[in-house]
């Protein structure tokens, strides 16, 4: 599996996964035209030959990110990520982490151990799911987090990232159940 191990907390900023995904997210909302809005919702990891998939790579992804000897295993997972970003352009929100963006929006306990359990193409259809669900609850959520799990599926750093989201997920869970029976 492909590993990009890349803080969220990297030294400079124009290199952190947190802020290419802030870039990609704000040329979506201000610069990208419809047309290439549409060509993301259209492309699949199967098919990454959009025009607008190369434009933002090309133009907010750090060359040595999708580089070296999984360069098409790369690509087609931020063919994935930019797919679903494209789906819910406009609700990107770095404060609102994965975990507590889906108990928000009503995505099942089930369905949630299914996509921190997804690796390679199972993951790919999780995260499919998960855009259109986040898109249909005009949900606001971190895409920083989703971009950590395509890019880092593997190792002790993937399973830290799944962690931490399953915290948020739970910590949410439990607080809204507390909330109704108070």
């Amino acid at each position: 599996m492909t590993t990009l191990q890349v803080s969220n907390e990297a030294t400079a900023p124009e290199t952190s996964v947190r802020s290419v995904i802030g870039k990609i997210a704000y040329a979506m909302e201000h610069y990208l035209s419809n047309g290439d809005l549409a060509q993301l919702r259209r492309t699949s990891a199967a098919n990454p030959y959009t025009p607008a998939l190369w434009k933002v790579l090309l133009t907010h992804v750090p060359p040595s990110w999708t580089a070296g000897p999984k360069q098409d295993e790369k690509e087609r997972f931020w063919a994935t990520l930019l797919q679903g970003m494209a789906m819910t352009a406009g609700l990107h929100d770095p404060h609102t982490p994965l975990g507590r963006a889906l108990v928000q929006a009503g995505w099942s306990e089930l369905r949630f151990v299914r996509l921190m359990q997804a690796r390679g193409d199972g993951l790919v259809k999780e995260v499919r799911r998960l855009a259109s669900f986040l898109a249909s609850k005009s949900q606001m959520a971190d895409w920083s987090d989703v971009a950590q799990l395509l890019l880092n599926q593997e190792g002790e750093w993937a399973e830290h990232h799944r962690r931490r989201i399953a915290r948020k997920y739970y910590q949410e869970l439990y607080q809204q159940e507390k909330d109704t029976t108070n």
